[in-house]
C-alpha cells in the first residue's frame, strides 16, 4: 500500500484521534523460562531506552540497551524500529546491531488510553517470545519526582 493511501485509510479510521507516540521512552523486556534457553529463571530483565516518532500512524525510532551477556565493559546494543501504531495497538520490528544478535524481533503492545504506556509481547519466531513494557520517560520521572516528596 501506498504511504499516501496509507495515511488516508488511517485517517478515515481515526488514528488521528489517538495520542501520538512521538517521545522517549524508558522499557524493561522480560526472558521466559524455556527448557533449553533458560530453564532456570536466571536471564535479566533487560532495561531499554527507546526514542519513537509517529508519523500518521507509522512508527520509526531506535533502541538502546546495555548487553546483559557480554559483561560489564560491553557497549551497549543499539536497534533500529519500524512498524505502526492503529486504534490502541503498536506493532514494530527491532533490528539490533550489535551484542551477537542476529535475529529480529517483533513487539505488539496495548496503549494505555492517555498514551503514556505500552505492555505487550515480544517474540523471536521459532525460537522464543517473552513479554515487555514501556513507559514515557516524562511520566517515569514524574513518579519517582513524586514518590521521593511523598517519603
Amino acid at each position: 500500500m501506498a504511504p499516501a493511501e496509507m495515511e488516508k485509510r488511517l485517517s478515515s479510521m481515526g488514528a488521528e484521534q489517538s495520542p501520538s507516540l512521538t517521545g522517549r521512552w524508558t522499557g524493561v523486556y522480560f526472558y521466559p523460562v524455556d527448557p533449553e534457553l533458560n530453564p532456570d529463571d536466571t536471564m535479566p530483565a533487560t532495561p531499554f531506552m527507546a526514542e519513537l516518532t509517529e508519523v500518521s500512524g507509522i512508527i520509526t525510532g531506535v533502541t538502546q540497551e546495555r548487553d546483559m551477556f557480554s559483561g560489564a565493559d560491553a557497549p551497549p546494543i543499539s536497534a533500529t524500529l519500524d512498524g505502526q501504531y492503529f486504534d490502541g495497538e503498536l506493532v514494530f520490528t527491532k533490528t539490533p546491531h550489535g551484542g551477537g544478535q542476529i535475529h529480529t524481533i517483533d513487539y505488539m503492545g496495548a496503549v494505555s488510553a492517555d498514551g503514556n504506556a505500552i505492555a505487550g509481547r515480544w517474540i523471536i519466531y521459532g525460537v522464543w517470545s517473552g513479554v515487555f513494557r514501556m513507559q514515557r520517560s516524562v511520566v517515569a520521572t514524574t513518579q519517582k519526582q513524586t514518590q521521593e516528596q511523598i517519603a
